[in-house]
């Protein structure tokens, strides 16, 4: 097959790229001026220069391929919503009609599993279930994550060939942001105790980054599943304390956490969201999105092992030994 792979130097794309190419196929990588290339080149990867913001200059490396895998997003903690928007929603759209143009066969889009609105403790979470309802308060990102989320499945819907992955809360090594998850909302406070706000038995909906790889790409190979969408984390029933005790033992018992509730912090949160709205004129999004941290929710990836034939490759305990394998403890 041949493929076109956006995001192809970062964090989980390059990972997809390595997996297209253990496959056999033959791989287009976009990547922007600047940036190294360097793990490409050594592939073997056709290295495409280009930018999203200009599909159209994209549409002779386009066609001729089978799939596109759309791994590429604006991340970046500075950038302002116009960035964010420009860079996930309209380059999102723009690349699902160029590829259709160039007569692509099919678009993978890599989307997001914090696009979801949880609005009650103990919810199961498919890919049936409610954006957020309140974007505006939560951060960019997100906010763009679910406008591009919308556009992807409406261009599905209208009869497009896309399909929509959305992993979980991604680990791995490689990335310092991105290695080890420390909590939702925690902190270290001496070398191996950390204070994490929640609850042990609040579930998390990690995903290891190669195990996310075999997602998306078995969402660009397996027949049949054109405008189908698919939740991924490796496993729906993993708790904070299951993960908590499994991560030190990766330190070698370098690991002590002490669990905050939510309701702690509740009412002295709500006065400063009261503060905040009288002299802003508008809510804190911190405060929702740390009360919204306190609800429970399972988040459900049945269809990704049934349809795609899917299932972590790489156990909690590996991906965390892995993870800390160059990461100093």
């Amino acid at each position: 097959m041949r493929v076109f792979v956006t995001g192809a130097t970062g964090f989980l794309g390059s990972r997809v790229v390595r997996r297209l190419v253990d496959r056999g196929d033959d791989v287009l990588a976009l990547a922007r001026e600047g940036r190294d290339v360097s793990e490409l080149e050594e592939l073997s990867v056709e290295v495409v220069r280009g930018d999203l913001l200009e599909p159209d200059t994209l549409l002779q490396h386009l066609r001729g391929c089978d799939v596109v895998y759309h791994v590429g997003a604006c991340m970046s903690q500075g950038a302002d919503w116009e960035e964010f928007f420009t860079a996930n929603v309209e380059c999102s759209s723009r690349l699902i009609d160029a590829s259709e143009e160039a007569g692509v066969g099919r678009l993978v889009y890599v989307s997001s599993m914090g696009i979801f609105d949880i609005d009650r403790d103990g919810m199961t979470i498919s890919e049936d279930s409610a954006y957020d309802r309140r974007p505006l308060m939560r951060g960019n990102y997100t906010r763009s994550k679910i406008g591009a989320d919308r556009v992807a499945r409406t261009a599905a819907r209208r009869g497009k060939s896309v399909v929509v992955v959305r992993p979980g809360q991604i680990y791995g090594r490689g990335d310092a942001d991105t290695q080890i998850f420390l909590g939702r909302v925690s902190k270290w406070l001496r070398p191996g105790l950390l204070a994490v706000i929640g609850s042990p038995s609040y579930l998390l909906p990690l995903t290891y980054v190669e195990n996310v790889a075999d997602a998306v790409v078995a969402a660009g190979t397996v027949e049949g599943v054109e405008g189908k969408v698919f939740n991924v984390v490796d496993d729906s029933d993993l708790t904070q304390a299951s993960y908590f005790a499994e991560l030190a033992k990766a330190r070698s018992g370098k690991l002590r956490v002490l669990y905050l509730p939510v309701g702690l912090f509740a009412l002295p949160v709500k006065a400063v969201d009261i503060l905040f709205r009288l002299l802003k004129g508008r809510p804190w999004g911190v405060a929702y999105q740390l009360l919204r941290s306190g609800r429970n929710a399972r988040y459900d990836s049945s269809a990704a092992r049934e349809v795609l034939g899917w299932k972590p490759r790489i156990s909690l305990a590996e991906g965390l030994s892995e993870s800390l394998r160059s990461r100093p403890q």
